[in-house]
């Protein structure tokens, strides 16, 4: 991801089963989540990998938005880079009633010093009994690790599994 900030943009596409949102840049006192707002007739996913970074203006009016969405509406956030998931941790209640599918963990190689995000299933860390799958570094192949104090990064994925959800 570029360091270079990007304005905040929100992409909503309609089906008939789905509205999938994309939100993309920096979530502060400038982003309009009032799009995200107004959504609650199907079912929605979010689409989180392009947000860079999130401020304490933004965590609060985000939060408004997630307690406003209807909680008889499934919500599922996917791709999840590591600012959301940072997020999670904090914050009680970051994604109000919706569901954590999938997140960007930061891997490095002891080996060779690669960096990558990769993209995680909650599933997946759920199959490994809370812990991360392996990982093959791309350039050396040897076993990456995670970037990050892994029982710490993982604490709201952790969490959601043992609430079920």
């Amino acid at each position: 991801m570029s360091s270079r900030r990007q304005p905040f943009t929100i992409a909503i596409v309609a089906s008939a089963d789905v509205d999938q949102v994309t939100l993309a840049g920096v979530i502060d006192e400038a982003a309009d989540l009032r799009p995200l707002a107004a959504l609650g007739g199907r079912p929605i996913e979010i689409d989180l990998r392009g947000v860079q970074r999130i401020n304490s203006s933004g965590v609060r009016t985000w939060i408004d938005v997630m307690r406003g969405l209807p909680a008889a509406v499934p919500l599922r956030f996917v791709r999840c880079p590591p600012p959301i998931v940072d997020q999670c941790n904090m914050v009680v209640g970051f994604l109000g009633h919706g569901r954590l599918e999938s997140f960007y963990a930061p891997l490095t190689c002891r080996e060779c010093d690669e960096q990558v995000e990769q993209l995680v299933a909650t599933a997946a860390v759920r199959a490994g009994h809370g812990r991360l799958p392996p990982t093959p570094c791309p350039r050396c192949q040897r076993p990456m690790v995670i970037d990050d104090l892994e029982d710490q990064y993982l604490l709201y994925v952790r969490d959601g599994l043992i609430a079920g959800t």
